[in-house]
């Protein structure tokens, strides 16, 4: 760490001077700090702001800088005790894998984007195969390097670089004669000079090229987001953290002033890199705890509110007597309560739920759940459908087939929004209910991964599905009667891909797609209008706790759903 012992003398023993004191307990509780969030966020990990951030990959970068953080500290108390090789391998890997890290998670929020944007104008999750245990073959290969997302480059893209890192640095060590008693360049000098030369440039230019260049980068690719987490503010204050560390670290080594040599003496050129660690740790593990204990008391809140308006309501206090008339502010105080309410919620999803699709997709990242309510929406009503026009159906025997044509759409929807393997982005919904339906749909959903890997790289990012003109039987898409409001919630314009005449198929009922579902598929013995029942009613449940809150309060005309 480069350390240099006060009074000028390198090479001394461990020091445990006040300075020295004070680094230790500042590692120390910074270190249960950073468990204590972490673990709250493991604990946590099923909510939909920790879901969302790749919770493993965020928490890897985090304790990679932390090693790192912490050898920094300690570095003055252990004063020329501290070996050059150690820090020449925790320079080579720690720090540059820990950074790399944290900028494939920053990409996660450009990826998670890219998913929703996508749902908003396919309505469904894209299939992407596995990149491991494929044919190898240059062309499957360039196919699989296609059908990946950015951060799943970004990754591929760590472990080539880091494989290179450890490659270069290994051989750098055993040909330096700074380290080991043979070598082929170089000569054994003190610890101090053995902290510089060409042996420590590799290092350098890892962090120089995440910290000058790839995340400079990503601030321009998220510059357009603008998400309720708060994402994009976070990844802009790391970025801006991390970029003085790597000058001024080189610049306290190389520097031959007295005015850098006097800082040397009580702040180790490696402690350039703690501010910018810490603030990254921060924004990684702290801002997400704060966002989800004030996203449960705001949900508590109005649950609060809600249960004291309903009591209000069913002791009649709201009601006007004759004669009587109410304030406007009072009207108003009493109106705020509905619009948060479960019927309010259930009118947007059944008359027009555009605006609150929009909402959750781009600013809350959670339009899969939408996009199921709607799906489901739009197939229960044709199958209402069917049994008001024909009461006398025999849906067992099925003579028209209508029972296997919604059993195969059954199948499309479970397969873009449930199931883990085939839906990019699946809905949260508890285990049991996931392995019910995946007991109906198990067997069935492998036609459409097998079709799917059929289509071929080349039309990797299409719409896949076709629509057709069906029988009128099923043509009662509740989107018919659902009014079109002019006002919308305002996006900030993310991208074109949000605007509203972007989207030729949002008027259109998940029934009039052609399933890719042959008719020989096996229909399962206890499929019927309910098998999504529980799935809508946990999801449903889901956006009335979370998403449904947020987008009352972002939007400032509610007229356009509560009249």
């Amino acid at each position: 760490m480069a350390y240099i012992q006060p009074g000028g003398n390198d090479g001394g023993g461990p020091i445990f001077d006040t300075l020295a004191q004070f680094y230790v307990c500042v590692a120390i509780v910074w270190t249960a700090a950073i468990l204590g969030g972490s673990a709250f966020l493991i604990v946590n990990r099923h909510e939909q702001c920790i879901r969302i951030r790749n919770l493993l990959l965020a928490l890897s970068g985090v304790a990679c800088l932390h090693v790192y953080w912490i050898l920094c500290m300690v570095a003055y108390s252990m004063g020329g005790q501290y070996p050059c090789a150690a820090e020449y391998w925790i320079m080579s890997i720690y720090l540059p894998l820990g950074i790399a890290l944290f900028q494939a998670n920053s990409m996660q929020l450009l990826s998670v984007y890219g998913i929703q944007e996508k749902l908003l104008y396919t309505a469904q999750q894209p299939y992407r195969p596995p990149f491991l245990g494929r044919a190898i073959s240059p062309r499957r290969f360039l196919a699989q390097w296609k059908q990946m997302n950015l951060v799943q480059r970004t990754e591929w893209g760590i472990v080539v670089g880091m494989i290179v890192q450890l490659a270069l640095s290994l051989s750098i060590f055993l040909t330096s004669r700074k380290f080991q008693s043979f070598g082929t360049f170089s000569q054994h000098v003190s610890s101090e000079q053995c902290r510089r030369g060409p042996e420590w440039i590799p290092s350098i230019l890892w962090q120089l090229f995440w910290s000058w260049i790839f995340a400079p980068y990503v601030l321009w690719k998220i510059r357009n987001i603008h998400d309720i987490h708060h994402w994009r503010f976070q990844i802009t204050c790391c970025v801006i953290a991390a970029l003085p560390g790597s000058p001024m670290w080189f610049a306290a080594l190389y520097s031959t002033t007295d005015a850098w040599a006097a800082i040397n003496r009580y702040w180790v050129p490696a402690l350039w890199f703690a501010p910018g660690i810490m603030t990254m740790e921060a924004m990684a593990v702290f801002v997400p705890c704060y966002e989800l204990i004030t996203s449960r008391r705001q949900r508590n809140r109005i649950l609060g509110e809600l249960q004291a308006w309903d009591e209000m309501r069913s002791s009649g206090v709201t009601k006007l007597d004759s004669g009587a008339s109410h304030s406007k502010s009072e009207t108003s105080t009493t109106s705020i309560p509905e619009a948060y309410s479960r019927r309010a919620l259930e009118r947007c999803l059944a008359e027009d739920s555009s605006m609150l699709l929009r909402f959750a997709a781009a600013k809350e990242f959670s339009g899969e759940n939408i996009i199921f309510l709607n799906y489901v929406r739009d197939w229960k009503a044709a199958w209402a459908r069917i049994t008001t026009t024909k009461p006398t159906y025999d849906w067992v025997r099925d003579p028209q087939y209508h029972r296997l044509h919604f059993f195969k759409i059954a199948l499309e929807i479970y397969a873009a929004c449930v199931d883990l393997k085939t839906a990019e982005f699946p809905i949260n919904i508890e285990s049991r209910i996931y392995t019910d339906l995946q007991a109906v749909f198990g067997d069935g959903v492998q036609y459409i991964s097998a079709a799917i890997l059929a289509r071929g790289a080349a039309n990797a990012g299409a719409d896949t599905r076709v629509y057709r003109n069906l029988p009128d039987s099923y043509t009662m898409n509740p989107s018919s009667h659902r009014k079109k409001s002019s006002a919308i919630v305002v996006v900030d314009e993310d991208t074109h891909a949000l605007c509203l005449d972007d989207y030729p198929h949002e008027n259109q009922s998940i029934m009039h797609i052609e399933p890719r579902v042959p008719n020989t598929v096996a229909v399962s013995p206890v499929f019927g209008n309910g098998v999504f029942d529980q799935a809508e009613k946990s999801v449903k449940n889901l956006v009335f706790t979370n998403t449904w809150p947020k987008f009352v309060d972002s939007s400032s005309d509610l007229s356009v759903h509560f009249k």
